[in-house]
């Protein structure tokens, strides 16, 4: 048997550590490279006086066959607590809320339900998720692009458009609009079809699942079976160096040069072209297609529960109300073993948007809790008086968009030029469809390439 060679993994956030983890599993030596002082990327948890949050990936849809296969390699299948994503959704209408999918022994609900649905129509809005079915159902793979390349149309045309022009406008507005910003944190206009169709199908289907303790504990998991001295922090990369289409190693900042013939590009998007000088155009371009948002993550702290426990998982907010976020997320309906007690509770809101974002990307943390407790006292008038605390993250590329056009450039550069640079493999969330899942699962199938199973990712 060939001597399996090193690898260097630049980037350890989701996609690195996968491709790392699955390398070592193979029996290559790994050394990840992280410019940041901390490692797993949107696998970041915060942790305050017994409540913890998940600050940028939320929760285990029932699709993430690799996330789940990953948990169940490392012992921790068991720890998710499954949730009703969609039932436990409602909607701010008419000056109420409504849900979105009621309990159809709760005649109140219905009623409200009816009234919701016959103002957006309910035959376009049922051609609608009838539209979405038979791209998704049994389908839709966050982990693949190959479901969506008949709905990537590169024709310049975005969600939004598409959604108005075949479905009406009050889909859009009252439906669509509202689910995209809260997910996908971005206008449906800004997004491509694919985006948005995996977005409101995430929501259609319903189930979803936290990890107890946080998804930051499949990042500990991996680096503590990699082993930590494995695991650089605060090791920014300046070049992946690239000769004659072979790779010969990495500089990182600080102006050690290392040398590697095999180096897996884990960044993002724009480090992977900054950092990559000596990339041809064909493989370049569509990288460079990528186009990213970013979000403001407030949570609230409560000392009194807000729900039943159950019902509402969340409400969503039409973006008519001029409102900086789309959703309002209770962590007692959705993740209660990551409060304090049985009497504490938190809400999470995702501001979005470039129309909204900059009025708060500088203000200080406790000046944008001040704010979201403002707005979401409007909505929730039963709130307490006051909060007792929060955290604040602010993701400035929190999401793959995927703008028409971009997933079937990259799946073509995949396909046909992916290996063309001896030694260099990219892995990423916007190597498929934008997810942390497409991140471990691309890691994976990086792996895969570099000891021969296939051929391109």
């Amino acid at each position: 048997m060939a001597e399996k060679k090193n690898v260097i993994v630049v980037g350890g956030g989701c996609a690195g550590l996968s491709a790392a983890y699955h390398l070592h599993k193979k029996g290559y030596g790994v050394e990840v490279y992280e410019a940041q002082e901390r490692f797993g990327g949107r696998m970041g948890i915060y942790e305050e006086n017994g409540y913890l949050i998940d600050e940028y990936a939320q929760f285990v849809h029932p699709s993430y066959k690799k996330a789940k296969e990953m948990l169940t390699e490392m012992g921790i299948i068991d720890d998710l607590q499954p949730f009703d994503l969609g039932g436990g959704m409602n909607v701010w209408f008419n000056n109420h809320w409504v849900a979105a999918f009621p309990d159809p022994s709760d005649a109140e609900a219905v009623a409200a339900n009816k009234e919701w649905m016959e103002y957006m129509g309910e035959d376009n809005f049922n051609a609608f998720v009838a539209y979405c079915a038979k791209y998704c159902d049994g389908k839709f793979y966050e982990g693949s692009t190959d479901w969506m390349m008949d709905c990537d149309q590169d024709d310049g045309s975005n969600f939004g458009e598409f959604v108005k022009n075949n479905f009406g406008e009050r889909v859009l507005e009252y439906f669509v609009q509202p689910v995209v910003a809260s997910l996908g944190l971005e206008y449906p206009e800004k997004c491509g079809t694919a985006f948005g169709l995996q977005i409101v199908w995430t929501v259609l289907v319903g189930g979803a699942a936290v990890l107890k303790g946080g998804l930051g504990r499949l990042a500990n998991e991996i680096v503590n079976i990699i082993g930590p001295e494995h695991v650089h922090l605060g090791a920014p990369v300046a070049e992946i160096v690239i000769e004659d289409k072979k790779t010969k190693g990495i500089k990182l900042e600080s102006g050690e040069y290392i040398e590697c013939d095999t180096v897996v590009c884990a960044t993002t998007a724009p480090a992977a072209l900054k950092i990559t000088p000596g990339l041809p155009d064909y493989m370049r371009k569509p990288v460079e297609r990528v186009t990213l948002c970013r979000t403001i993550h407030s949570t609230l702290f409560f000392d009194e529960k807000l729900t039943d426990g159950k019902k509402p998982v969340g409400g969503l907010l039409p973006r008519e109300l001029g409102e900086p976020f789309c959703t309002c997320l209770f962590q007692s309906s959705r993740n209660p073993v990551a409060l304090p007690d049985d009497h504490s509770d938190a809400m999470s809101v995702f501001y979005f948007g470039e129309d909204q974002l900059p009025k708060y990307w500088d203000l200080s943390e406790e000046e944008i809790l001040e704010h979201t407790f403002s707005v979401v006292k409007k909505y929730f008038s039963e709130l307490p008086d006051h909060y007792i605390g929060g955290h604040v993250v602010k993701a400035p590329m929190a999401n793959f968009t995927m703008r028409n056009g971009c997933p079937s450039a990259i799946k073509e550069m995949r396909d046909n030029h992916y290996k063309d640079i001896e030694g260099f493999y990219f892995s990423g969330d916007y190597m498929y469809t934008g997810s942390y899942e497409s991140a471990l699962n691309c890691g994976c199938n990086v792996a895969r390439c570099i000891d021969g199973e296939i051929e391109s990712i």
